[in-house]
């Protein structure tokens, strides 16, 4: 793959820095179902976009379902904190020659016109826009759409924390991934797993102070990982917890803790079989730290115990 012209160093930063991951598309057999069993996990009301396009949303998570090839992400979001910040990468993707790509209606619909995509080398969407404002409420649904009610436990007195904070993507180009992702979009490299001969196991890269934002794992095919979400502390972790034995969806792995990232973990699995995790003290960074390098093993992956190892 014949790479684009990397930001110029000292400008990376300010350019894509306190972007945040907003939301995740996921596609599936029952898109309404998906969005139904989220909407019970996370709590947050189900509305219908599209005809066959439902949105879960609550503040600073959203994910949007859709019918397509089962157990798949063909789109995820970043949202930059202000317009002129917005306005400001999209120029610098533009002077590089990037290829821009048009938005689906509905997208356009709910982020408005401050919003472009691009696809990475897995031809996976990413899309950029700003945050919207903390008091703006829930996007209507359409004249003949009908929001969902929220039944059984999966409306808490109180809405629960949980950010959404990153996503995982398995591919066979590790490298070419790891350069599209730091090299033309910006993103700083925070850790990167080795094998004996040097070749890269899995990276993972940020946009904020967080350790990361988006991670990609060597596997012998292409598709998601998994999805995170970041709680508040330790003590939420247990409350998460116990809301999924309420709701007596299992812990498919953990609790944890990441050797990169070094935060505490737990994860479950979706009616897919789709990965979900929720996270708490995931590491803080400065913009300017190197990235460090691990070797493949179990504890790069749990310092704790067992590991999922993808290869």
């Amino acid at each position: 793959m014949t790479m684009l012209s990397p930001f110029p160093a000292p400008f990376a930063p300010t350019l894509l820095w306190n972007a945040r991951l907003l939301m995740i598309e996921r596609a599936t057999d029952d898109a309404k179902a998906c969005a139904q069993w989220y909407s019970q996990l996370l709590g947050d009301p189900v509305i219908r976009l599209a005809p066959d396009v439902w949105q879960v949303r609550g503040t600073d998570r959203w994910m949007l379902f859709r019918t397509g090839a089962k157990k798949t992400v063909p789109l995820i979001a970043f949202a930059f904190q202000t317009h002129d910040q917005w306005a400001s990468y999209r120029t610098h993707l533009k002077l590089i020659e990037l290829a821009l790509h048009p938005v689906a209606p509905e997208l356009q619909a709910l982020f408005g016109e401050a919003t472009f995509a691009v696809r990475d080398p897995d031809n996976r969407t990413v899309l950029f826009c700003v945050a919207p404002s903390a008091t703006e409420s829930t996007a209507p649904s359409l004249p003949d759409g009908d929001p969902l009610t929220i039944t059984g436990t999966s409306a808490p007195a109180e809405p629960r924390t949980a950010r959404m904070q990153h996503f995982v993507c398995a591919s066979m180009q590790t490298d070419a991934m790891l350069e599209f992702y730091r090299d033309v979009l910006g993103f700083m490299e925070s850790d990167r797993v080795v094998d004996t001969d040097g070749d890269l196991s899995s990276a993972f890269v940020r946009s904020d102070a967080e350790h990361h934002s988006f991670a990609v794992f060597r596997a012998p095919h292409t598709g998601p990982d998994h999805q995170a979400y970041e709680l508040p502390n330790w003590n939420a972790i247990r409350d998460w917890a116990d809301h999924c034995g309420d709701l007596e969806i299992p812990l498919w792995w953990g609790p944890g803790r990441h050797g990169v990232g070094n935060n505490l973990f737990f994860m479950i699995e979706d009616p897919d079989g789709y990965k979900v995790e929720f996270s708490t003290e995931l590491e803080i960074m400065t913009p300017d730290q190197a990235y460090r390098e691990w070797p493949h093993g179990p504890r790069a992956l749990n310092l704790w115990g067992n590991a999922w190892m993808r290869s």
